[in-house]
């Protein structure tokens, strides 16, 4: 969202002075920085005047139309400092060994862990565990035949009352 007309910073008059000159060294005409940019001439001339504060998309559309990295823009338009400031110091405590402004990898993949080779089953170790599943199949058949029929689960209620009487 654009600025309302007089209060462009002056930062963003800074940032748009830097890439019109980036532009001009570069050769590009508005007409032809525009075109290659694919943004609005108008806009692109409003903002390269200091006279609506930029969006960012246009910003990264015109450095990259220009050919930098984005990077290589912001490292022109703010050289590095001898010092980090408080907040940048508070950052690399808190992160760690996370280097700032190196895009995170993701973790090298596990490597799979080692399964034991598998062995072949023989035709005599088929043979034993179906005798095996037979023989428990038996004997869980005979175990139900065996035992005496369940009682009625049904529960006619309480004791020594029939039938609601008393």
């Amino acid at each position: 969202m654009e600025a309302p007309e007089g209060s462009v910073s002056a930062e963003s008059r800074q940032l748009m002075e830097l890439l019109r000159t980036l532009a001009r060294a570069r050769g590009f005409s508005n007409a032809a920085l525009a075109r290659q940019a694919n943004v609005a001439l108008a806009s692109l001339m409003r903002y390269f005047k200091g006279e609506a504060e930029p969006r960012l998309d246009f910003v990264l559309a015109v450095v990259r139309a220009i050919g930098l990295d984005v990077r290589e823009f912001f490292e022109l338009a703010y050289p590095e400092r001898e010092t980090p400031t408080a907040a940048r110091q508070s950052l690399e405590r808190i992160l760690g060994p996370v280097q700032l402004g190196k895009v995170l990898e993701s973790p090298p993949p596990k490597e799979p862990e080692a399964k034991p080779e598998a062995v072949p089953l023989q035709r005599e170790d088929i043979e034993r565990m179906l005798e095996d599943l037979r023989r428990d199949v038996r004997e869980i058949l005979a175990a139900q035949t065996s035992k005496p029929p369940a009682p009625d689960t049904s529960d006619p209620g309480p004791p020594g009352k029939k039938n609601g009487g008393g």
